[in-house]
């Protein structure tokens, strides 16, 4: 069964995707306000990998892997939306 969330990402690392016994496919919409940044928890604005304001994005997230984002400035709402495979 999916599980879906709108987060409240900020300036420090926020968590997105939970870690699971089992493999995700985790979609992800950026729903305004400027750029967000993924990654693991040690994520930041400069090695993170960047969502666009609106972008939308599909990705596999491994077994006992959390998801992160974080954001240069402000507030940003991604909304995440999970499977287990």
């Amino acid at each position: 069964m999916p599980t879906s969330a709108q987060i409240t990402v900020g300036t420090t690392a926020t968590l997105l995707v939970a870690a699971n016994i089992m493999d995700q496919t985790v979609q992800l919409h950026n729903l305004g306000g400027g750029a967000v940044y993924l990654g693991n928890a040690g994520v930041t604005t400069s090695n993170g990998y960047k969502l666009d304001n609106a972008d939308k994005l599909q990705i596999p997230v491994g077994d006992n892997e959390p998801l992160y984002a974080i954001t240069a400035s402000g507030t940003h709402i991604v909304a995440v939306l999970s499977q287990i495979n």
